[in-house]
């Protein structure tokens, strides 16, 4: 059955055949979802276990070793990466893509929970999350009110936190700022000893008389009973009349050796909020949840809180969300300026409306039946399956632009309606089919290519190839239709000077386009050595650093984090004192709207300060140019600390690089069994990175130097002849400096009915020198003895952080690039440690580089792929080798203009420009597909090939720009937008105009004369064939 035929003599039938994929498309239009990005499953398994009062060499020996042992034989793991710091450790499972993120969860869980009796008791509980450690939060909230610091904390903590905790996609809460609130037993050291007792006895006597214990149940004939004792405190008053029994036995009221007070714990942190004190909640998302979704899920849990708590404002001062949302909202208004530039070009070539509606109406047709497709798929509305929406209005008109431009020739041949439209598709047919299934087997490879970029590019592939069947379709139907109706009464163009104008120039092209190709043909190599010259250049860009590449282009997404770094041992006052500097200096600058800032927590010598800008429209300077005088102020005025800035980049799960010693979008890690080698060769290293390689900035290491401690080397035999124990010396030693938690004053009703917890620690243990921990008093036997009688103590330093990769010690150093792209940093980097005697020591790049090296092979085999398939369907639909060989040309023809544009408009080769490569190849492939097409048409009708492709060349050329010229304008607005998100797909876009202009310039010579050369060739190679045929014979 022909299609086109049946189309043309039943158009109700065809117009409702179409209505029905727009109504099905129309009512999946509401029912998809939207988010910035494809969900991506990037399975990140984390695991904390907080270890109080434990150095960072303790918990790296008794907590991450053995957890990394269990951890090891997780299946589908790439890397496990831990760190051990004070009082904490986290190890971070990076698993490959195609795992299942929630499975290794509960596997992690399940070893963990197997070797628990190894870990000491003191540890809380291991904790597991779907996260990568070095993910970016997804939003900070400020909470303030007339209450003091330690109530606003309280209530964050125990009420505000559990709320958000609940909103779908929340991992974790970090809270910074406020105060904690505690009941402190501060035990004079010199009564103690006077009374012969011990810190430990004050504790255990604390936690005895502090008891809720169930004691079992009495059963009457028709009841029963719950008994259980109910001995806690109340109040704070009720511990001052608690005994304690010394050493000896004797019975000591606890007020004789400690004061007991309601206090605010030693402050450890700040958060303000533009200079205003605040607690700010910082919220990360799981890391295979969505990032919009999970933002409107915790506003919604916002609003609740305002609603139940007047009393307290609650203010988002910076979420990822906004930018997601203006970048989708940016490139759907980009796809529908492309819609009218497309429209205008198409309105002027085809002279009147009728003729361009029986073109566009292939777009609307088209994108809105993709719409039911991608609801069955599952796919969503994100930057990804728009970006490709935004590609495909210049793909969309394409058939229906041959399709049409051929029936106008038939129309002005003087064919009757009906037949000029059967006869101009029929004749079309196969260059419409080739063009269509070469667009397809372009975007199948990216579809089905594996790990993070598959995932990445799969909706983009895809959407593109749902309508670019359906545009063959309507070419094939609606068009041809379209056009017998339309032009019932011939083709009448009215005779207005605008026309007349647009018929000389046309015909003008024609003549000297004839001449040209005349020319060319007679002079080949005149022309086709200087198009090498301009390839060989072209491709000379990359090796030359001239067009760099990095795994994605840098975002302006208005937002920026400043990383505070004071030597270790600088306490948290003078940490404040430079934190506000750089906060006064934000203050002076018109674009910032929200400082965060969060000095202290775990480490005192470190703030982070989280900036906001207005929107990217709303402001002059760029924020780079921002960023700039950020770190121009502090190189003057921050002279006893490191300040890092970072731009916030909307990071694909994995290369985020997050913002501690070490980050960045450049990471190197280098591994050794020796620590000390380990760190001379990273501070060598580093040295280079900072002074060697131009366009690095900002680099850190993850290394920090040791915190001043004091070592207690224990005399195992005199804990013998005294009769006390290891752990009890260890106890006593660390409780006196840490203080020990002894239980909680439960629902205490000053404390807004949560728990308070109680301590016990020494007065003044803050300031306490040798001499002081010398005499600490501890239990033998029933009697008192010093620490000093059974250990020696002396000052040292100790590591703060053990960093550790796959088992070894590990330091990462990290730094921003500016003005260079990521390869070439690199490869300078690599060649310098090469050069030089690493000692054992191992390198890596983690991070982007590893993303950007996978993802760069994976798109080079994917290009390789469709460059292959395109090759087969040509032969198959042209039962001929060499005519899709030649038609092959046209993508180094347009990878000229790609790789100039790139150059020309400062881009580079990422992500983005190289899946541009991709659709450009598969777009220039149509021009010669339609000359090649016609002139093997004409040779069957006997013209020899030369005259064949020059005829060709000037019937076809008309179409040849008609769709070049759609393509460019469509994306057009793409290139030169300047919005939110416009960095991304900009790059995508430079790269396709650029191959598309050189490529159908090239096209319209080149092809003609590899054609003409071969086909000579053959005849000559079948001529001596038969003519050794011949001679045989006689």
């Amino acid at each position: 059955m022909n299609l086109t035929k049946f189309s043309i003599d039943r158009p109700i039938g065809i117009c409702m055949a179409v209505a029905f994929f727009v109504v099905l498309g129309l009512f999946s239009f509401y029912r998809i979802g939207v988010e910035l990005l494809p969900a991506l499953n990037t399975p990140y398994v984390t695991v904390t276990v907080n270890y109080d009062g434990a150095n960072a060499d303790s918990v790296e020996q008794q907590v991450v070793k053995p957890i990394e042992d269990a951890l090891s034989s997780v299946s589908n793991l790439k890397h496990i990466t831990s760190t051990a710091s004070y009082g904490q450790a986290r190890i971070t499972l990076e698993l490959d893509f195609s795992a299942d993120a929630d499975a290794a969860a509960i596997d992690a869980t399940k070893k963990i929970n197997a070797i628990r009796g190894q870990l000491p008791d003191e540890i809380d509980e291991p904790v597991v999350i779907k996260r990568d450690v070095n993910a970016t939060p997804i939003m900070f909230i400020a909470v303030q009110s007339n209450q003091s610091l330690d109530d606003i904390y309280s209530k964050a903590e125990n009420d505000f936190q559990d709320v958000l905790q609940q909103a779908d996609g929340v991992s974790e809460i970090e809270l910074n700022g406020g105060r904690d609130k505690e009941i402190a037993v501060e035990v004079d050291k010199a009564k103690l000893i006077h009374y012969d007792m011990t810190l430990s006895e004050v504790v255990s006597a604390l936690r005895e008389e502090n008891v809720l214990m169930p004691s079992g149940t009495i059963y009457s004939d028709a009841t029963t009973t719950d008994v259980r004792v109910k001995a806690q405190f109340a109040d704070e008053n009720e511990i001052e009349k608690i005994q304690v029994t010394n050493a000896k036995g004797v019975q000591i009221p606890i007020t004789a050796v400690a004061d007991i007070k309601r206090k605010d714990q030693r402050v450890s942190r700040y958060a303000r909020v533009n200079g205003e004190d605040a607690v700010v909640m910082v919220i990360y998302k799981n890391s295979d949840a969505n990032v919009v979704s999970t933002v409107d899920n915790v506003t919604e849990k916002l609003e609740t809180l305002r609603r139940d708590n007047p009393d307290y404002t609650f203010t988002v001062t910076n979420e990822s969300a906004s930018y997601v949302r203006n970048s989708l909202h940016n490139t759907l208004q980009t796809l529908i300026e492309g819609l009218i530039t497309t429209g205008t070009v198409l309105f002027f070539f085809l002279r009147g409306w009728r003729s361009t509606l029986a073109v566009m109406i292939a777009i609307p047709t088209s994108l809105i039946s993709t719409f039911f497709a991608m609801y069955i798929a599952g796919f969503t509305f994100n930057m990804m399956s728009l970006m490709g929406m935004a590609l495909c209005v210049g793909i969309l008109v394409d058939d229906s632009i041959v399709v049409l431009e051929n029936i106008h020739r038939h129309l002005m041949n003087g064919e009757e309606p009906k037949k000029a439209a059967l006869n101009g598709r029929t004749e079309i047919g196969m260059a419409a089919i080739a063009i269509t299934l070469c667009d397809i087997v372009v975007f199948l490879p990216i579809a089905f290519m594996t790990g993070m970029v598959g995932q990445y590019f799969k909706q983009f592939g895809l959407t593109i190839v749902f309508a670019t069947f359906f545009s063959l379709f309507v070419s094939f139907t609606l068009t041809p239709m379209l056009a017998s109706r339309l032009f019932r009464l011939g083709l009448k163009i009215p005779d207005t000077p605008l026309w007349r104008r647009m018929d000389a120039i046309e015909e003008w092209a024609r003549s000297h386009y004839g001449r040209m190709l005349t020319w060319s043909l007679d002079h080949a190599k005149r022309l086709v050595l200087p198009v090498l010259l301009c390839f060989t250049l072209s491709v000379a860009l990359i090796p030359t650093g001239l067009v760099g590449s990095e795994f994605m282009p840098q975002t302006d997404e208005s937002g920026f984090r400043i990383t505070l770094q004071l030597p270790t041992n600088a306490n948290l006052e003078r940490t404040d004192k430079a934190a506000r500097q750089i906060e006064e200096y934000l203050a002076t600058l018109p674009e910032v709207v929200y400082s965060t800032a969060m000095v202290g927590g775990r480490n005192l010598n470190e703030a982070n300060i989280q900036v906001t800008l207005q929107d990217r429209q709303d402001r002059s300077r760029s924020i780079w140019q921002i960023t700039n005088d950020v770190r121009n102020f502090a190189a003057k005025n921050i002279l006893d600390g490191d300040v890092r800035v970072k731009e916030d980049q909307a990071s694909v799960s994995g290369t985020s690089g997050g913002f501690g010693g070490g980050s960045g979008n450049l990471r190197l890690e280098l591994r050794g069994k020796n620590m000390d080698e380990l760190i001379a060769k990273s501070r060598e290293v580093q040295q280079m990175m900072k002074e060697e390689i131009p366009g690095v900035r900002d680099v850190s290491s993850s290394y920090e130097d040791g915190m001043p401690e004091y070592q207690l080397d224990v005399d195992r035999n005199k804990l013998k002849q005294y009769g006390t124990s290891l752990g009890e010396l260890t106890k006593t030693f660390s409780n006196a400096i840490s203080g020990q938690k002894a239980g909680v004053l439960a629902n205490d009703v000053k404390n807004d009915n949560n728990d308070t917890d109680i301590y016990v620690r020494f007065k003044g243990a803050d300031g306490f020198r040798i001499s002081d921990l010398e005499t600490i008093p501890l239990n033998a036997d029933g009697r008192i003895i010093y620490i000093a009688d059974v250990a020696h103590i002396k000052a040292a330093t100790g590591p703060v952080t053990i960093r550790r990769t796959d088992k070894e010690r590990a330091i990462t150093l990290g730094g921003t690039l500016q003005g260079r792209p990521l390869n070439e940093v690199m490869e300078e980097i690599s060649a310098k440690l090469d050069a030089t005697d690493m000692g054992g020591i191992t390198y890596r790049f983690t991070g982007q580089a590893d993303q950007m090296a996978t993802t760069f092979r994976d798109l080079g085999e994917a290009l390789v792929l469709s460059l292959i398939l395109i090759y087969m369907i040509l032969a198959i639909l042209y039962e001929s080798v060499k005519t899709p060989f030649i038609r092959m040309f046209s993508l180094p023809l347009g990878l000229i203009g790609s790789l100039f544009l790139l150059f020309l408009t400062n881009n580079t080769i990422n992500l983005y420009s190289l899946i541009g490569i991709l659709v450009m190849d598969g777009l220039v492939a149509k021009n010669g597909t339609l000359l090649l097409d016609y002139t093997l048409t004409l040779m069957e009708r006997g013209l020899d090939p030369r005259s064949a492709i020059i005829e060709a060349g000037k019937v076809r050329l008309r179409p040849i720009f008609m769709t070049t010229l759609t393509m460019v304008v469509g994306m057009l607005p793409t290139a030169l937008s300047m919005t939110a998100g416009s960095e991304t797909r900009a790059s995508m876009a430079v790269v396709v105009i650029g191959g598309l202009l050189t490529s159908t310039v090239f096209t319209l010579f080149i092809i003609p004369i590899i054609f003409v050369w071969i086909e000579k060739h053959r005849l000559r190679f079948s001529f001596r064939k038969t003519e050794g045929a011949a001679s045989s014979v006689k």
